[in-house]
């Protein structure tokens, strides 16, 4: 059989406010053509299909049509629901489909999806949902945290191989988790909260028996050992994902199981660029992110004019502007001091804009500040007689 592990979706997902619904489609056209190019058995899709449990009507319309898709295409296949997912909503009408296969529930666990192959051996497909296990523990009856709930569910997958007579068959399991020694990224949500040190993460070695471990969760393709890998995300969800190679991994399984990674084409690169304001503007080194998406961080001792505005100009696709001063800055006191200092009035409005743009009023600036305070003084004078 020839296998598509992917993972982490997120369907509905926006980023810095900007709608993924395009790049995402992009990277689903590229996995049905992958398909059909490389003659695709199986697609797996280890959690996080979409971005919360209540996802919008567009993105349920998307992965209804991709499913679809993948299927025209000559693929079966099978999903689980990952911690941004609702079981019971993703797993709607699961029971009646065919070559589509929606694992979301724990008694799924222990019920293989087998795949006889003319010139091998069988091929055993474990789903392991994302568990919990404030839920979960207490019914497994293990202490609550992910070591102890994965090393339960192996414990029965390995009773069930034994007795069902399944020990010459390539096994395959999916499962939504942080693995030890993972790197994570910005876009993840933790699934670790609440539980003391490294609870959260589980060792890979917890999986020895399986041919192969499909995971999903961490954004980052990354391998944990030869036959323990997360595919990531095929599309970019934060600026930490920046020097990601965003992709999936395909699996051989005749004869003995093969690996190859397979890049998933962006419909836009990101591009995380730090300097002062001029080079930036018009050093042609930055030429190749005006079509990416930025973050821009200007490092000028004082804030540049209308930054902002000028950076958007030369790069649309700037979603995140920081400002961050270095070298020459002047040393800083608490609002409070130069209040404290102010002479007269026009001190204390220059001081203010000086403080809060940490730059002073430029010349036209301080012109139309004593314009208007002149006005308001007039006017109070007025009030007062």
């Amino acid at each position: 059989m020839r296998i598509l592990h992917t993972s982490d979706w997120h369907l509905g997902r926006s980023f810095h406010n900007v709608g993924m619904a395009d790049a995402q489609q992009h990277a689903i056209n590229f996995i049905v053509e992958t398909i059909t190019e490389r003659a695709i058995d199986l697609v797996l899709i280890a959690g996080d299909v979409y971005d919360r449990a209540l996802p919008p009507v567009d993105a349920v319309a998307m992965f209804d049509q991709a499913l679809v898709d993948m299927h025209a295409a000559g693929a079966t296949v099978v999903v689980t629901s990952g911690n941004h997912d609702s079981a019971i909503r993703l797993g709607f009408m699961s029971r009646m489909m065919r070559d589509v296969y929606i694992r979301t529930m724990p008694e799924s666990i222990t019920d293989p999806i087998v795949f006889h192959t003319d010139d091998a051996a069988p091929v055993c497909i474990w789903t392991v949902p994302y568990l919990e296990p404030r839920y979960h523990a207490a019914e497994f009856g293990v202490a609550a945290n992910h070591t102890a709930v994965t090393h339960y569910v192996m414990e029965q997958v390995r009773a069930e191989i034994s007795t069902r007579g399944l020990e010459h068959a390539t096994h395959i399991m999916m499962a939504h988790l942080f693995a030890a020694g993972a790197s994570g990224s910005e876009s993840e949500r933790n699934i670790g909260e609440g539980e003391v040190g490294t609870l959260g993460q589980v060792p890979a070695d917890i999986f020895d028996g399986m041919d192969y471990v499909a995971l999903g969760h961490l954004h980052g393709r990354q391998v944990m050992s030869p036959t323990v890998r997360y595919s990531g995300s095929p599309v970019a969800y934060s600026f930490s994902e920046v020097n990601h190679t965003k992709g999936m991994w395909l699996l051989d399984t005749h004869d003995e199981l093969i690996i190859e990674p397979v890049e998933v084409p962006q419909l836009k690169q990101l591009a995380v660029l730090k300097d002062e304001i001029t080079p930036l503007l018009e050093s042609e080194q930055y030429a190749w992110a005006e079509e990416a998406w930025c973050q821009i961080t200007v490092t000028d001792p004082k804030r540049p004019p209308h930054a902002f505005r000028r950076l958007k100009h030369r790069f649309p696709g700037m979603l995140n502007f920081i400002l961050a001063p270095t070298g020459g800055v002047e040393a800083q006191t608490t609002y409070s001091d130069r209040i404290a200092k102010a002479t007269t009035d026009m001190d204390l409005v220059l001081d203010f804009v000086d403080h809060v743009r940490n730059r002073p009023a430029s010349e036209n600036e301080h012109r139309w500040l004593t314009d208007a305070l002149q006005h308001v003084n007039r006017v109070t004078e007025q009030d007062v007689k």
